[in-house]
């Protein structure tokens, strides 16, 4: 068979699938590494050849009309059969190599994502692993791009955020667990070993270490404050490696969630400290393209997250027997 002339190329099927994705030229163009205008010349250029007008573009961005949408369903299946003949015609052992492309919010990419490759047997020199991270907009649209096969996003990574309500129809979620917020202090801090519960109205008149304003856990931090009418002392960061330095090396106090402090707490370099109240909680939860589906491997990681457990070992201050009780946030999030 002899292809017309007037084929769109993969790449250029490719690209119209980003832009779809992301709702701009501007910004398909960046991820594809083109510039705009190069990227517009190629999208005008497929739309001559094939006497169709794909995109409505307006100054906020540009959507797909609805031959272009037809254009794309199609475009899907082609470039999903193209990865595979790719992967099939590598012609070498590594075409077979085990390969998983996952993404996750912050916090579950830097704290929980790498733990659980570990736990599902996956070896770093035998597999292909992919990790990214990113906003929840940007997970839906690398997903919905075929870009990842598996996203993992945590309720904290957005101001009021509703994670499982954000991603769509055309999305799968599965629930994963509960992520927990709690006090932490460095192991020098009176804190650490103080037998009773804190007060809202003393951890607000502490000098705090907070996340920058917008954030989902900034956005619930002063809502636990808030009702406690004092004068309050405290540094932002724009990030919990940032926050977790600052508190380890200092007299200060902060909230997080207990994901991203599970491996400072095990080692001692910081402390929770019990609060005279329930703490929030959200969820983390897994999400996929219900299109492409869920390949084996990124069905081994869910399956892995969802059910593997591991308590971070952190016992209440005053505690002289360390068998005994531990903290009850430890048993919020399994990994």
């Amino acid at each position: 068979m002899v292809l017309p002339s007037k084929m769109p190329q993969l790449a250029d099927l490719d690209l119209l699938l980003s832009v779809e994705s992301y709702g701009s030229v501007g910004k398909a163009a960046q991820a594809h590494s083109l510039s705009q205008p190069a990227a517009s010349i190629r999208i005008s250029a497929m739309e001559r050849r094939l006497g169709l007008r794909l995109l409505e573009r307006s100054p906020t961005g540009s959507k797909l009309t609805e031959e272009g949408e037809m254009l794309a369903k199609y475009a899907r299946n082609v470039m999903q059969a193209a990865r595979e003949l790719l992967e099939f015609g590598s012609g070498s052992q590594t075409s077979y190599a085990k390969r998983l492309r996952v993404a996750g919010s912050p916090g579950v990419s830097e704290h929980l994502i790498p733990e659980w490759l570990n736990r599902s047997g996956f070896s770093f020199g035998e597999a292909r692993v992919e990790v990214q991270t990113g906003s929840v907009d940007t997970l839906r649209q690398l997903l919905r791009a075929s870009h990842v096969d598996l996203a993992f996003i945590d309720g904290w990574c957005q101001a009021g955020s509703q994670v499982q309500k954000q991603f769509g129809e055309d999305m799968v979620t599965r629930y994963i667990c509960d992520d927990k917020l709690a006090v932490v202090v460095g192991s020098r801090h009176p804190w650490a070993t103080r037998p009773r519960p804190l007060t809202v109205q003393e951890l607000a008149s502490a000098p705090l270490v907070l996340r920058e304003r917008g954030s989902g856990l900034r956005e619930f931090t002063d809502e636990l404050l808030g009702t406690a009418r004092v004068p309050r002392s405290y540094v932002e960061f724009p990030s919990s490696a940032a926050i977790k330095q600052a508190v380890a090396t200092s007299q200060r106090v902060t909230v997080l969630n207990i994901s991203t402090v599970r491996s400072e707490l095990a080692e001692g370099r910081l402390h929770l400290v019990a609060v005279d109240q329930e703490m929030p909680a959200r969820p983390i939860y897994a999400a996929w393209s219900e299109r492409w589906g869920l390949p084996e491997y990124a069905r081994e990681l869910v399956e892995i997250a969802a059910s593997k457990g591991s308590p971070v070992p952190v016992f209440v201050p005053g505690q002289k027997n360390k068998n005994s009780r531990l903290v009850e946030a430890r048993t919020t999030t399994k990994i």
